[in-house]
């Protein structure tokens, strides 16, 4: 059994460093939006565009057998950093 444990340890490390993987090239996705809001003088926070998303984030959770509270609060803090990123990019860029 603990080498069972150790594989499946092992896989959810890989897992993890896929996951800070996909972060980080969400946090330089946020980055590029952020020059293109500035250019085109959109404001960073768009509520209608998070309410689309959090919808679809739903859809995914249940067709996945995630629950739909845990990927609303996960998706609640990276939305979140991503627009305090935006927001430090446009402060910086005045």
């Amino acid at each position: 059994m603990e080498s069972s444990l150790e594989a499946l340890r092992e896989e959810i490390n890989r897992i993890d460093e896929d996951i800070i993987g996909l972060l980080s090239r969400r946090m330089e996705v946020s980055r590029k939006i952020a020059a293109l809001k500035k250019d085109k003088g959109i404001p960073v926070e768009d509520r209608d565009r998070e309410k689309t998303l959090f919808l679809k984030l739903e859809r995914d959770a249940r067709t996945n057998n995630i629950n739909e509270k845990f990927v609303s609060e996960v998706f609640g803090i990276i939305i979140s950093h991503s627009k305090l990123i935006q927001n430090k990019i446009l402060e910086e860029q005045k």
